[in-house]
């Protein structure tokens, strides 16, 4: 079964013919494609929690609901884990590997879960807590999360969602503030060096995360420098979230022009989906970048601008 990624803008093109504003025509046709598509088991349209928040923060109830239909019927309620749940497998695996020893066995798509509220740290049952993990086996069992993720959408509180999305802006403003001093003292570098230097950022702001592992594992952080540079720095080059981020951030912010809140959404999209997708659809100027970062060929992901690209790729 492929795994597709569709940035925000490619799923409210789609639903535009859940909407019926768009009746016939090339998109109308995909859609009824994908639909099928879906339903054979050929392909799933997972969720992240950018789309989620996304969504939430769009102030037109009829707007919403509609595209909310539409992701709920081609993501049938899956969605990629948090970026927390993800890391802690992520790291792992690369420790194994680095300490010659055999990781747990994972399945095909371990990365991709059931119920939106997965696509968030506190719910993933990767890193839950044993009673959020029976509640959530307990809610998958009564109510389909597909369902539940069109409910959500359509009956939220509407004070209470504006204010979340209030708090939200301001906190993506705050990092874009501070993406942008990141950006000026490095004005004039190569991407190379950028690249370098925002990985040895995320190496600080993970090393309790990757301390804590090592201990779990029998290991502490001077075994692991003790085998080398190579092996330290595969804690950012060889774990997939990180190593995305930090190629993905290094050509954005060496980008002309100030960077939006949009792009900071985009990025967290990528890191998120193109390790674990057979395929993302998404705008022209993040797709460039992935491209420039050979992304594609280290995850063997297919990297497309278009939806016009998926016309015809899951006809029975």
């Amino acid at each position: 079964m492929d795994i597709v990624y569709l940035d925000q803008n490619k799923w409210i093109e789609l639903a535009r013919v859940q909407a019926g504003k768009v009746t016939s025509g090339p998109i109308a046709d995909l859609y009824t494609q994908l639909h099928v598509a879906v339903e054979s088991g050929q392909v799933l349209f997972p969720l992240s929690a950018s789309h989620i928040l996304e969504t939430s923060k769009r102030h037109d109830p009829t707007s919403r609901s509609h595209l909310a239909d539409t992701q709920a019927k081609l993501s049938r309620g899956y969605v990629y884990r948090s970026r927390t749940g993800r890391l802690e497998i992520e790291v792992r695996t690369t420790l194994h590997r680095l300490f010659g020893t055999d990781p747990p066995k994972l399945s095909q798509h371990w990365a991709i879960a059931h119920g939106f509220w997965q696509a968030f740290e506190p719910m993933d049952e990767l890193i839950a807590s044993s009673a959020e993990v029976q509640r959530i086996m307990r809610t998958n069992a009564f109510i389909d999360p597909a369902d539940l993720y069109v409910d959500y959408m359509k009956n939220q509180d509407d004070v209470r969602r504006r204010a979340a999305h209030s708090k939200l802006v301001a906190g993506t403003v705050d990092l874009v503030g501070r993406i942008e001093a990141r950006r000026a003292r490095l004005t004039g570098e190569s991407v190379n060096l950028r690249r370098r230097a925002y990985a040895v950022q995320l190496f600080m702001d993970h090393q309790d995360t990757f301390i804590r592992i090592l201990n779990s594992l029998g290991h502490s952080l001077e075994q692991l420098k003790a085998l080398g540079e190579r092996a330290v720095r595969a804690l950012v080059e060889d774990v997939p979230t990180l190593n995305v981020e930090a190629e993905m951030a290094a050509r954005l912010e060496s980008k002309t022009g100030s960077i939006e809140t949009n792009d900071v959404f985009d990025m967290q999209s990528f890191y998120t989906a193109i390790p674990y997708s057979s395929r993302v659809v998404a705008e022209k100027a993040s797709i460039s970048r992935a491209l420039q970062a050979k992304l594609d060929a280290r995850y063997q992901v297919a990297l497309s601008r278009s939806l016009d690209d998926l016309l015809g790729a899951y006809s029975c």
